[in-house]
């Protein structure tokens, strides 16, 4: 919206002469000391400044107005009908618009804001010739700071909007280049107008910046940054849900996202099954992920060894299968209690017996213990025995092994009915008697597993 302003040589606006004056520059008038009445409109990011003389740099009379009605009577009458006094400068010929442009609330542009100026800190629309001499003389003189520093420290267009009036207190507009540095500036002042609208300001710019400057710092204590302060969590959800920052990214990291780390870990996974962050998270809920899409990271390993489990009849199969490689990395989501069922072991048994000829004696003993393992012990004949620890991470040897013993032992079998052969097998201290040689092969499983608390089945 252009800065627009209609002037009136009488104290309304259905009588008499009016003229307007729009957009940026000096404007003269077309009756000269003639302004009793003045309408404002859309210079809300616009300085008005009315000069007593064409020449704005000599001594005179000033005056700075926004937006709205008002009139140079002090009177009710008309105060009533057309606004606030407007103070009484002894013929306005000039006026100046100008505007620091539009603000680009981006990284690396420019954020405009009024700010309120306390009363006695600014210049002041009422009062006779001798006010409106110190308006020029102290706030409105071209080319002068005239305090405004104070009042937008860090700005680099600055000037003032409005001068008190009865309806509004004295306004400056100024315009600051988004950077830690004018922010900084901004923090730094002590004067408490200045810090309610530095507040404000930088809310703008990081909710602006967020996501493309998510470390910018705001300028106060603690080196704190845009993310520290729009730290809700559908901003992380926005900012954290895009290309593969939950994996690679600090700011989204467990030690960054606290107690909101494991609720978007969650959602980023139930949403991404195919992400390498997501490994663990489909393994740990293999029956709620993996078994309705197979095709999800790390699901068609878990399946191989989660039918093994079952083959051996190992209840809650899906408890143990995070303890392998699918939950190791650090760019791996980890859900809370992926681990419970990975503290204990699955301790195995396996001995292979030949017996020699008939009347051979055989004791085997196989005695596991849940803390230190297995020990073996064999007397008799010319076979051996081994026995081996096994954490549920080295199955797959061993289900090879068992494997490949089952098979032989269903060979024995067959070959044994055939020769309608009796072979009496005991345990500990029982006896095996044979007339003629063959293999027995003993399989023994024993699993001692030792579970957290909470190391039930995972849905």
């Amino acid at each position: 919206m252009v800065c627009t302003v209609k002037m009136g040589n009488y104290p309304n606006f259905t009588q008499r002469e009016q003229w307007t004056i729009s957009g940026n520059g000096d404007h003269g008038m077309k009756y000269n000391d003639a302004v009793e009445s003045w309408e404002i409109t859309g210079c809300e990011n616009s300085s008005v400044v009315f000069y007593e003389h064409g020449d704005h740099n000599r001594g005179q009379q000033a005056n700075v107005l926004t937006n709205g009605k008002y009139t140079k009577y002090n009177e009710s009458k008309w105060i009533n009908s057309h606004g606030p006094y407007a103070s009484d400068v002894n013929g306005v010929s000039a006026a100046k618009i100008q505007s620091p442009g539009s603000e680009s609330l981006v990284n690396g542009g420019t954020i405009n804001a009024t700010i309120d100026i306390p009363d006695g800190e600014g210049p002041s629309g009422g009062g006779d010739k001798h006010v409106m001499h110190a308006n020029w003389n102290n706030y409105l003189k071209p080319n002068q700071d005239h305090g405004l520093s104070d009042h937008c420290p860090g700005a680099t267009w600055k000037a003032w909007q409005h001068a008190k009036t009865a309806d509004k207190p004295a306004k400056a507009l100024c315009q600051w280049p988004i950077t830690e540095n004018n922010m900084a500036s901004l923090a730094a002042s002590d004067k408490t107008h200045v810090k309610g609208k530095y507040n404000t300001i930088i809310n703008r710019v990081c909710n602006a910046i967020k996501n493309d400057n998510p470390n910018f710092k705001t300028g106060r204590a603690n080196n704190e940054t845009c993310w520290d302060l729009v730290n809700t969590q559908n901003f992380m959800k926005d900012y954290c849900f895009k290309e593969n920052r939950m994996s690679d990214n600090s700011l989204c990291s467990k030690s960054s996202l606290g107690d909101s780390y494991d609720i978007l870990a969650t959602e980023y996974c139930v949403a991404n099954p195919d992400k390498e962050f997501c490994k663990c998270y489909n393994v740990v809920n293999y029956e709620t992920v993996c078994a309705n899409r197979p095709t999800s990271v790390g699901c068609a390993k878990a399946k191989e060894v989660y039918d093994k489990y079952v083959g051996f009849n190992i209840p809650d199969p899906n408890v143990y299968l995070p303890c392998g490689d699918a939950c190791k990395g650090a760019n791996n989501y980890q859900p809370p209690g992926h681990d419970d069922g990975c503290s204990g072991t699955i301790n195995a048994c396996v001995m292979s017996i030949e017996i020699g000829e008939a009347n051979d004696e055989v004791n085997a003993a196989c005695n596991i213990d849940s803390t230190s393992g297995l020990t073996k012990s064999g007397s008799g004949g010319s076979g051996g025995s081994s026995s081996v620890p096994l954490s549920t991470t080295q199955t797959s040897d061993l289900e090879k092994t068992v494997a490949e013993m089952k098979k032989q032992k269903e060979d024995e079998d067959e070959e044994a009915k055939k020769t309608k052969k009796k072979l009496l097998v005991g345990g500990g201290g029982g006896g095996i008697v044979s007339s003629i040689s063959c293999l027995i092969l003993l399989v023994i499983i024993v699993m001692v597993m030792s579970k957290k608390k909470g190391g039930g089945r995972r849905r």
